[in-house]
């Protein structure tokens, strides 16, 4: 599979539900879930993201 890695416009923080919310700085994909007086953070780089979704797909046995 090709994937266009070049730097995207960044995206602003968009609420994912159970208390999770998303963002794109341009070059990946920053989780964020706030945690009392501190927020707790996960940076996901395209390669990252795509054994994510590889995970799920098997986890809920999903199609491509």
């Amino acid at each position: 599979m090709m994937v266009d890695v070049s730097p995207k416009p960044p995206i602003e923080e968009h609420y994912l539900g159970d208390g999770l919310y998303a963002s794109f700085d341009g070059y990946q994909i920053r989780l964020r879930a706030p945690h009392g007086a501190h927020d707790e953070q996960v940076f996901l780089e395209l390669g990252v993201y795509l054994q994510l979704r590889a995970f799920a797909a098997r986890v809920w046995e999903l199609k491509s």
